[in-house]
């Protein structure tokens, strides 16, 4: 009888060792210590600089991504209008601007850094021929750059 047992036993866990999972999902171990958590590594994701989002707004007279970068409160001059604007005002101001003066192509000609504070100068033409040059001043916050200035006047 023991024998049968024995057997029986034996028979049983063999056949165990081949079962499949039928329900097609993966049988995953359970953790040693029930509260961990698997932490796999987050997908790399791609921020473009912040020149290269300047470059990219000035080309495409895009004031809603500049506005993005605006601080609380921006010290806009364009075209000899000087005021501190809200973010959203400066934003509408500026889209006023672009509107009125269809940019062909934009450059930087000169930036440079200083601690946390961050400066470009560029140079804007539109499609009527127009030239203007672009300052701009930024300071970094918390980790993130806020534009503090921006300055656009009409070159000769």
């Amino acid at each position: 009888m023991t024998k049968v047992l024995t057997l029986f036993l034996f028979a049983g866990l063999g056949l165990n060792a081949f079962a499949q999972p039928t329900s097609g999902d993966p049988i995953m171990p359970e953790p040693a210590d029930k509260d961990t958590v698997l932490m796999l590594p987050a997908p790399q994701v791609t921020q473009q600089s912040f020149k290269s989002v300047i470059l990219h707004a000035f080309t495409t007279g895009n004031a809603e991504i500049l506005a993005k970068y605006f601080g609380d409160n921006v010290d806009l001059s364009v075209l000899g209008k000087a005021n501190v604007y809200s973010k959203s005002q400066a934003e509408q101001v500026l889209q006023h601007f672009f509107s009125t003066n269809k940019p062909n192509d934009f450059k930087i000609i000169h930036k440079g850094e200083s601690g946390d504070t961050q400066y470009f100068i560029g140079e804007m033409s539109s499609v009527k021929g127009s030239k203007f040059r672009v300052t701009i001043n930024s300071k970094t916050a918390v980790g993130s750059k806020k534009i503090t200035s921006l300055t656009i006047e009409e070159t000769k």
